[in-house]
């Protein structure tokens, strides 16, 4: 039996920059092609105020943990609108790729079904098995091909584009986030993204170290 192509979302609730590029998306895609999709209006409105809110916390999440919460829980609340739309949409699709364009969202037939990688969080910070270095633990993202840069500063609450931060690292593998040379009971401020072909996703909050 062939299978039927559908209308798909492609990103998680923790991907928050390709989550609210989707959101727009499709959000002024049904809006222009509402003819197509009929009934869906009060659902294109909800899912338009929902991302203006997202996008906004997005901007002034950074230091600050009330609005990260906020964009947290935003994020869930978009990714419910937009699943609720995949239903009306690949009802009128049928599995045509022309219709299903038209909505704004990815197929399932797409060849390349990977989105921006979402925010790294680091677990842990140890030792490494060399004299003054440090492995990193990040929680999986569960996607492949990824690559990952570490930075440090030294500058105890530098922001993500302060100039302190250097590139220390810069791996394809999780296990191999490993920081050598460092110095003896220095503090260490250190945060990591991960980037894909289609970009780099948000960095991490920072964690000290020191060897």
């Amino acid at each position: 039996m062939k299978k039927i192509t559908k209308a798909v979302i492609l990103c998680t609730a923790k991907a928050y920059i390709s989550l609210s590029k989707l959101a727009l998306k499709v959000k002024n895609a049904l809006t222009s092609n509402a003819g197509t999709f009929p009934g869906t209006a009060a659902q294109v409105t909800a899912l338009g105020t929902d991302q203006a809110l997202f996008a906004s916390y997005i901007a002034n999440a950074k230091g600050n943990t009330v609005v990260t919460n906020q964009r947290n829980q935003q994020a869930l609340k978009v990714m419910a609108d937009l699943q609720a739309l995949l239903g009306p949409v690949n009802t009128v699709a049928k599995g045509d790729t022309g219709i299903i364009a038209l909505s704004g969202f990815p197929t399932s037939a797409d060849p390349t079904p990977q989105s921006i990688p979402a925010k790294v969080v680091i677990k842990r910070i140890v030792d490494g098995q060399t004299a003054l270095s440090a492995k990193i633990y990040i929680e999986s993202l569960k996607q492949s091909h990824l690559t990952y840069t570490v930075r440090t500063t030294t500058v105890a609450g530098a922001g993500v584009n302060d100039p302190s931060w250097k590139v220390v690292l810069t791996t394809t593998s999780s296990r191999k986030l490993i920081i050598p040379n460092l110095t003896h009971l220095q503090d260490i401020y250190v945060d990591i993204s991960a980037s894909n072909a289609h970009g780099t996703g948000l960095t991490s909050d920072p964690m000290t170290f020191s060897a």
